[in-house]
């Protein structure tokens, strides 16, 4: 590329073929002009340049900028993040301060009184709810003691109505000592479902299996099934689970007494024992809670006369030999919650018992909007 010196630098030398001897004025005016010439276009050509950077750097910066609405919309988020992270804790949270529920903060009397195990907010019921559940104990009452339980064990909230009254609770007993059994025994590899019940020392019916017995004892509700099962197990950790359980045995449950004498709040206690149990999810727990849901007699089912809802229970009754008593207790699955249902009444086995005790159960379900 040839240099291109101002006239003060240039000096002539000897061979060269720039000479300005003999150069005329036209041929410097050209020259200048030239210069000019390339001058110009060498700012035209940077000032270009900076324009095409300028212009780049601008669009990049529109480009990562955001504007208003993506930054609402950005927070809108955020704020959906952290309301799905509070009540997932919030959730964990309750979930904890309910399985440490301490039953014993269920209020005892002869009043109808709503409560709740995880904190103090306690529900208030409907007028109407409240009237046709107080109408359908004084009838009971006509005929016996009575005593219930109900909450949901979603919120932990709940009503009850003499909650430590003693029943002879006939053969409502018979799922929850199933629950020992599967729960403790099968679940652990001691006992098998299909082995004969004489392997464990059986010696009533010995020739039948477990599963046969707890079938007959839970769904169809046979006496000597059920006491075949207790002859056979009831030294295998049966005392231990019910004090794990934290039930009073001295005091609300016989362990010792095949058809035990109980109140509804054990029977709630237990009840809820077995809604964790039946949530595990294995096979010997859907199976349970197969026979919970086609028991041949359920006044809970009778008083809710709703296919949409599923009640697993076992039901007692009972009306000879000084013995009275008609009682059901389950739990209750409805649009995605789940009800612990105990009534445990003194009235001696009738038509009319059955149906007062169906009427207690579907006053007690009405109630559930306000425990939720």
């Amino acid at each position: 590329m040839r240099n291109i010196a101002s006239r003060d630098e240039y000096v002539p030398q000897h061979g060269s073929r720039y000479k300005t001897k003999g150069t005329s004025s036209r041929g410097l005016a050209g020259a200048r002009i030239r210069v000019r010439k390339i001058a110009a276009i060498g700012m035209l050509t940077s000032a270009v340049i900076i324009l095409g950077i300028t212009v780049k750097t601008y669009a990049s910066e529109r480009t990562v900028r955001p504007d208003a609405s993506t930054v609402q919309l950005q927070n809108e988020k955020v704020s959906k993040s952290k309301a799905s992270a509070d009540q997932a804790l919030s959730t964990a949270d309750l979930k904890t301060r309910l399985s440490k529920a301490d039953f014993n903060d269920i209020p005892s009397g002869d009043t109808v009184r709503t409560f709740s195990l995880v904190d103090n907010k306690t529900p208030a019921l409907e007028d109407e709810s409240l009237a046709s559940l107080q109408d359908a104990l004084c009838r009971a009452q006509e005929l016996g003691d009575v005593g219930v339980v109900f909450y949901d064990l979603s919120s932990g909230r709940g009503v009850t109505y003499n909650a430590d009254v003693e029943v002879y609770g006939a053969s409502s007993y018979k799922a929850l000592y199933a629950l020992y059994i599967c729960e403790t025994l099968v679940e652990s590899g001691r006992v098998s479902l299909d082995g004969p019940l004489a392997t464990y020392g059986g010696c009533s019916m010995g020739w039948q299996t477990v599963r046969d017995l707890i079938e007959n004892a839970v769904a169809n509700s046979d006496n000597d099934s059920f006491i075949a099962l207790r002859a056979a197990f009831d030294h295998d950790g049966y005392e231990d689970w019910i004090a794990n359980l934290g039930v009073d045995d001295e005091t609300a449950l016989n362990p010792m007494s095949d058809f035990p004498t109980y109140c509804p709040r054990t029977s709630a206690r237990l009840w809820r024992e077995m809604s964790e149990y039946l949530s595990m999810d294995t096979e010997t727990s859907q199976w349970l809670s197969g026979l919970l849901a086609s028991t041949s007699r359920s006044f809970i089912r009778d008083g809710i006369a709703d296919d949409q809802v599923l009640v697993r229970n076992k039901a007692g009754w009972i009306s000879e030999d000084g013995y009275y008593s008609t009682c059901d207790a389950g739990l209750i699955d409805i649009d995605g919650r789940t009800y612990v249902m105990s009534v445990m009444t003194s009235m001696p086995s009738s038509d009319r018992s059955s149906e007062v005790t169906a009427a207690i159960a579907k006053a007690l379900f009405d109630t559930r909007a306000a425990l939720a």
